[in-house]
């Protein structure tokens, strides 16, 4: 995620009233927006030859133009499956439940030089694809981490609780989207409505295992929100907007309301490593007695390239 400012401000809005914290948000991240992610073209990593065969029966709604890309796809992905460093690694891509995002990454944004070797017209309606690609063992490998690391922080932030439970507490998040499922490029706003009285801390955990601090800052200090109102962060009447960018995976949104301010150390920076920052929360929250409560929701994030070739999928 990054954010596109309008200006050297930021607007936190309550439907019914609106809170303007002087900042200039998270300058850090136009470094993070402009490093490179997996997923993306080997670049000058050494490449290995894949190959992978695929067959697809089309119905009569379909044309034979169709029924070879659908093979080419699914050749593609055979090719990736096949790969040395994606079969060391399946037994924990599946039990992070990540083979689909993992294969659908590689086939559509990390094959290069794509050939194809063969194609076969079988009896009815089916069409065999034979395909040869180029993929780099370094990219996949690092995707792999990369995602299985992003799903596991994304997991961890959403069920840890740093907050006893409290009766009389709640807090709702969401976003702008119902299935939490966001393309390279589109706005993410996040909505928070508090059912009393509290203090605010709202965390965004990105793939790249950093955690962006929106709520408090270190321009805007703690927030105090109000019940029943619900307060809305990054869309057109804000001055930040957040922009889904690279790198993608499992991302969460977390909310925390309690009577009193939460002080975690180094939480006053803009962005910060994601596992650090829930150890000081857990350690700094631990036999203190604040009152709260929390709420996580979770995203996924894919590319344009990615998003274009799932449609082809279908």
């Amino acid at each position: 995620m990054i954010l596109a400012s309008k200006g050297a401000r930021m607007v936190f809005r309550s439907v019914s009233s609106i809170v303007v914290a002087d900042v200039l948000l998270f300058l850090a991240l136009s470094t993070h927006a402009l490093a490179k992610s997996a997923g993306e073209p080997a670049g000058s990593h050494p490449l290995e030859t894949v190959s992978g065969v695929g067959c697809y029966a089309y119905g009569d709604n379909e044309t034979p133009a169709q029924a070879k890309q659908a093979a080419q796809t699914i050749a593609q992905e055979k090719a990736v499956r096949s790969h040395r460093v994606y079969v060391q690694s399946a037994t924990k891509v599946k039990n992070f439940q990540l083979e689909d995002n993992v294969i659908q990454t590689a086939s559509a944004g990390m094959l290069e030089q794509i050939k194809v070797e063969k194609e076969e017209k079988k009896a009815g309606q089916e069409i065999c694809v034979t395909i040869s690609a180029k993929l780099s063992p370094v990219s996949i490998e690092e995707m792999i981490r990369q995602r299985i690391n992003a799903k596991d922080i994304a997991q961890e932030a959403a069920k840890s609780k740093v907050l006893p439970f409290s009766s009389g507490f709640g807090v709702r998040v969401w976003t702008n989207k119902t299935d939490g499922r966001f393309t390279e490029g589109e706005q993410l706003i996040i909505y928070v409505t508090p059912e009393r009285d509290g203090y605010l801390r709202l965390d965004y955990f990105q793939a790249d295992g950093k955690v962006v601090h929106l709520v408090p800052n270190l321009f805007s200090g703690q927030v105090m929100v109000k019940a029943g109102q619900t307060y809305v962060f990054g869309d057109d009447a804000s001055q930040q907007h957040f922009v889904i960018q690279e790198p993608y995976g499992n991302e969460t949104v977390k909310a925390m309301l309690s009577d009193q301010p939460v002080q975690i150390p180094n939480s006053d920076k803009p962005i910060e490593d994601s596992r650090n920052y829930m150890n000081n929360a857990k350690l700094v929250t631990r036999g203190v007695g604040i009152l709260g409560v929390e709420q996580a929701v979770s995203l996924v994030t894919v590319s344009k390239t990615v998003k274009e070739y799932q449609e082809i999928r279908k």
